[in-house]
């Protein structure tokens, strides 16, 4: 049965939630933090998204039984700061510096990284940066590239280059990618998307929409550096998905790839943590209680 998922607006969730701002070269970062565990999950969203996509998972109670619940907003996106330097701070390398920098600045020891979209780019661009490796990777909706998958083949078409443009889109496209992110798009989801959207610096949109439109993959072989890495990652899809090819990582072999499958959830888009969340958490919790857990990894 599906579930109703709740607005993305940032409102807090839980009354045991800390927020706090953590500076990285100047520019402040917005976190929110459940729980108390010395083991944490940190949330990455993707691009013109916020902190607020993860809002049904960091009040799931059995994930804050086990662990402290982090996310955070990246620079130039939500309550976080925008870069004097947006040609510098927002290409993928410098977004994932300024990544590393606040996750190392973290005082977590064993920590599992989800990724959203674009956030498991950022993810895995960063992962070498990191003075203390995640215990592994959980990415949803992966847009990770590599000689194996350049850019061009896992996208479908979407609006994205209306909306990562200099100048802001039609309020008609706008609303037309907003729908094509999840699988049931309510007037609440659209108008809370949109609130992201404008929430995000426009230098973001104007040097990652270059990004997607110049990226070559022997730049950024996301998929090897995960392959070497030799983390443990679990894959989740939407099977109705509109943004990504669902089967392109299918495929191609990970060391570690959790259960040896790509999860495709039903009735579930881009945002699958949004569309599903019980599904979405309930799959989160086996696998960070494996890998950070006392009991051998499943593989």
């Amino acid at each position: 049965m599906r579930s109703n998922p709740m607005p993305m607006v940032y409102e807090p969730t839980n009354s045991m939630e800390t927020n706090m701002t953590i500076p990285v070269n100047g520019v402040p970062i917005f976190t929110r933090r459940a729980g108390q565990s010395q083991k944490a999950i940190i949330f990455i969203h993707g691009g013109l998204q916020s902190s607020a996509v993860w809002d049904q998972q960091l009040k799931d109670e059995l994930l804050l039984e086990q662990f402290s619940l982090v996310a955070l907003d990246l620079p130039g996106h939500g309550r976080s700061g925008r870069s004097a330097e947006p040609e510098k701070d927002y290409s993928l390398q410098g977004m994932a510096r300024q990544l590393a920098a606040c996750i190392n600045d973290m005082p977590w020891k064993q920590y599992l990284l989800v990724g959203l979209s674009s956030g498991t780019n950022l993810i895995s661009e960063a992962l070498p940066l990191l003075s203390v490796p995640p215990s592994g990777l959980f990415f949803a909706g992966a847009s990770i590239t590599g000689r194996q998958a350049p850019l061009h083949a896992l996208l479908l078409s979407s609006p994205y280059k209306q909306v990562l443009a200099p100048s802001p889109p039609s309020d008609a496209a706008l609303t037309a990618y907003s729908r094509s992110l999840v699988y049931h798009a309510s007037d609440q989801f659209i108008a809370g998307f949109k609130q992201c959207y404008h929430d995000t610096d426009p230098g973001f949109r104007t040097v990652f929409g270059q990004y997607l439109e110049d990226g070559r993959p022997e730049e950024h072989d996301h998929i090897d550096g995960i392959a070497q890495s030799q983390l443990p990652v679990c894959f989740v899809m939407g099977q109705q998905e509109t943004v990504i090819r669902t089967n392109y990582l299918d495929e191609i072999s990970f060391r570690r790839k959790w259960k040896d499958t790509v999860f495709k959830v039903p009735a579930a888009g881009h945002l699958v943590n949004y569309d599903q969340p019980q599904i979405f958490n309930h799959l989160l919790l086996q696998f960070a209680d494996e890998v950070m857990g006392h009991r051998k990894s499943e593989r």
